[in-house]
């Protein structure tokens, strides 16, 4: 990547300088849910925070990161304010869960720059960007529905809280898309890296009549592949290609493309050119969302299924497919899919 704010994600706003680019030399912390190296959410922000300096390199300007990883939430506001104290420019706080902290910290330290993870709203010096998966999770249950022998999938998530909830209400929605009839489940753990219970709950929907689940969690995703492979039933990742954790099970990924938000979001923070108050949702339209299928079992994907997968993504990139950010568990089970507004 070479560009420093991606034009997908900047249609429609204004460049506005919010704040005023530091000096030369800048420092970025980063705070994320679990740990940087953890091939899920976690580490594709570290990607796109390591991005972020690769470009503003080129503009110039050197930009040193520190992180501290698998925080509690009160942990996570403790570090922010430290990093705020020791002159951090910019300090990411990339997991839902840390709102409180960043809002917190932001009040108290006007002079820093703080970026948190599905927040509701951005306020002053706290921006908040969100990946808005439902679109992406859309195509994924509707692959899952085409998939499924046994007529039933699910969901295992980690929290019941704004993204989480629109990926695993978009996931159950594409399924109904695909198969009016079917029956879907989710699960909310309340962790993101705790595979045992992930395992558990996947197996939970496993004997309810699911035979393929999708994961939108991090590091407890494992737990989900564990208990489809025990099960010889399909999985399907979230975030980042995990194909290669689980060759005989994960159908496909549902990439958030977390890096390339990352990044805009970084370089906006240190050039000063994100807009006040703005919150970034970013979809499928902005570039968030796609699908990496598994080479070692894309091709047990009948023809035509892929065929439509292809001509949704289109649909919903062009807006004439629109899925609805849906934030209450089982919504989606009374959704109208005629109000979809497909062909």
């Amino acid at each position: 990547m070479t560009m420093t704010m991606p034009t997908a994600l900047l249609a429609g706003t204004a460049m506005l300088c919010t704040t005023t680019a530091w000096a030369k030399d800048v420092k970025v912390a980063f705070i994320p849910c679990g740990q940087i190296n953890d091939g899920s959410w976690s580490e594709a922000g570290y990607i796109g925070v390591k991005t972020a300096k690769d470009n503003l390199a080129k503009a110039g300007i050197t930009m040193t990161i520190d992180s501290s990883e698998s925080l509690s939430p009160s942990q996570a506001e403790v570090a922010a304010r430290d990093y705020a104290k020791r002159g951090y420019q910019t300090v990411v706080l990339h997991c839902g869960t840390f709102a409180d902290a960043a809002y917190n910290a932001g009040k108290d330290f006007p002079n820093t720059n703080f970026l948190i993870a599905v927040a509701p709203k951005s306020v002053k010096n706290v921006w908040t960007y969100t990946p808005a998966m439902q679109d992406i999770s859309f195509i994924a249950g509707y692959l899952a529905a085409k998939m499924s022998k046994t007529g039933g999938v699910g969901v295992v998530a980690s929290f019941n809280f704004s993204n989480i909830t629109w990926q695993a209400e978009g996931f159950r929605l594409g399924a109904r898309y695909g198969k009016p009839g079917i029956k879907t489940f989710s699960t909310y753990i309340n962790s993101f890296d705790d595979a045992g219970k992930a395992k558990e709950a996947a197996q939970a929907e496993i004997d309810a009549g699911a035979d393929v689940i999708y994961s939108a969690t991090d590091q407890a995703s494992r737990g989900i592949y564990a208990a489809a492979e025990t099960n010889d039933a399909l999985a399907i990742a979230s975030y980042s290609d995990q194909s290669q954790l689980s060759p005989k099970t994960v159908l496909t990924s549902a990439l958030a493309n977390i890096p390339l938000l990352l990044d805009t979001m970084v370089e906006g923070s240190v050039n000063g050119s994100l807009t006040p108050d703005k919150p970034y949702a970013v979809g499928m339209a902005g570039g968030i969302g796609a699908l990496a299928m598994n080479p070692a079992l894309v091709k047990t994907i009948p023809a035509d299924v892929l065929a439509t997968v292809q001509t949704l993504t289109a649909d919903i990139k062009t807006g004439k497919l629109k899925i609805p950010a849906l934030s209450e568990p089982g919504k989606s089970e009374q959704y109208d899919l005629a109000t979809l507004k497909a062909h």
